[in-house]
């Protein structure tokens, strides 16, 4: 990246982001602990060694606390794309030492936070994307539209994705509620790491748009069918095809 970028992946920039998340996520999982347990289950399916996506559900304000936890608690720095009106003030000195990535939307440089998303994937880093880009407004809390974006970057670097779904934490913080209930012994909130998706199939037709909605359709699917199974209800007819329009 060139000298001017907004967030660097170098060895130096990410020890640094390590010392800055340690205190970070100390804080930040004291803070959680007085609304609810912690529970991460299937944590070997993420990626130790090499860059990974993890493309998380997105239900509730408080899942990015949720789901960095989880990503750090298993001993990887979270990259979150997050939107870039959050790099101001306390909070934006906080998220750029870090090393989160700003997504500049409606700007001459949005394309920027791919190529950034890109270069920490090629440094070896762990890049939490949420699909949707915005909460779920679905009244069930199941996924809505997922934009193709973690497919497009899947595809332009053979990154794995890895699908994170979460349950529990609207009974910490119910749709609407500004202040989280405390309930540190009687709640767990639970993290699950889903195992890679597969799209070699779609490889060779990588720069094909309908291998990205392909891609962004079974990603919809799986992560819908591991909200199903942690919340313990059916999976809608909606999530059990892939089908796409010509």
């Amino acid at each position: 990246m060139s000298g001017d970028a907004l967030v660097s992946f170098d060895p130096a920039a990410v020890r640094s982001q390590r010392r800055v998340a340690f205190a970070v996520a100390t804080t930040a999982y004291g803070a959680f602990r007085l609304t609810s347990k912690i529970r991460v289950e299937n944590p070997e399916n993420l990626p130790q060694r090499t860059g990974a996506i993890v493309a998380a559900y997105h239900s509730n304000h408080l899942d990015p606390i949720l789901v960095g936890l989880a990503v750090w608690r298993n001993g990887r720095l979270p990259h979150f794309l997050a939107k870039s009106s959050l790099f101001s003030g306390a909070l934006g000195a906080v998220l750029k030492g870090l090393g989160q990535i700003p997504v500049l939307r409606a700007s001459a440089q949005a394309g920027d936070s791919l190529e950034y998303a890109k270069e920490a994937l090629r440094r070896g880093e762990v890049v939490v994307i949420y699909p949707e880009g915005t909460l779920t407004k679905d009244e069930e809390f199941w996924p809505q539209h997922f934009k193709t974006g973690t497919a497009r970057l899947a595809l332009e670097t053979a990154a794995p994705i890895i699908p994170v779904a979460h349950w529990g934490l609207e009974e910490v913080k119910p749709r609407g509620r500004m202040v989280p209930r405390p309930r540190p012994l009687r709640h767990t909130s639970v993290v699950r790491f889903g195992e890679p998706i597969e799209y070699h199939d779609l490889w060779q037709s990588r720069e094909d748009n309908r291998s990205k909605t392909i891609l962004t359709r079974r990603l919809t699917n799986t992560i819908a069918a591991m909200v199903a199974d942690l919340s313990g209800r059916p999976l809608p007819q909606r999530f059990m095809t892939e089908e796409v329009g010509e």
